[in-house]
């Protein structure tokens, strides 16, 4: 009994450090999508006004943004779609004009979000269809020491089983 719990526990352990991995390289992954999709980020320094660009590099540089959207539900290709569509977007990014990193409008957000859905959520399932694989290779790996402890176990309630009758049979002079 002991042993089986022990190997439930490390299984689970295991588990979920596989899909706390899973989930940190689905991060990881979509940061090198967005920094490799080579969009233009049309921004406006909300301190001094200034209006510059933004590759798609310095979108995965910082994770500070503040924002107001409305989610929209679309009919498309027979499934209903969530999208957000926002009224204000807002990323620190390294000002030209103030010299700081300050928060900036980014005036095409809309335009982006369309563009990198797509790709993002590809990640997501490839890094989801991993974790699945993984977690199923988790459970038969774990299932082998489990199937012998329980027939380690049986043949010890069935040797126990036996030693029992044969200490009734003595006392009982059956």
């Amino acid at each position: 009994m002991f042993v089986r719990s022990v190997i439930l526990i490390v299984m689970g352990i295991v588990l979920f450090g596989w899909v706390i991995f899973c989930a940190v390289q689905f991060v990881r992954h979509s940061r090198d999508v967005v920094a490799e999709a080579g969009f233009v980020g049309h921004v406006k320094c909300e301190k001094c006004g200034t209006e510059y660009e933004v590759k798609a590099e310095e979108f995965t540089k910082s994770y500070v943004s503040k924002y107001k959207s409305v989610t929209k539900t679309k009919m498309q290709g027979g499934a209903f779609i969530n999208r957000p569509q926002y009224k204000y977007y807002a990323k620190k990014f390294q000002c030209p004009g103030c010299g700081k990193k300050r928060y900036a409008q980014v005036l095409n957000i809309n335009e982006i979000n369309n563009m990198m859905t797509g790709p993002v959520l590809r990640a997501g399932v490839r890094w989801l269809i991993m974790m699945f694989i993984g977690g199923v290779l988790i459970l038969a790996a774990a299932s082998i020491p489990l199937h012998f402890a329980d027939q380690a176990r049986e043949q010890k309630v069935e040797e126990l089983r036996e030693q029992q009758y044969e200490e009734f049979k003595e006392r009982y002079g059956l």
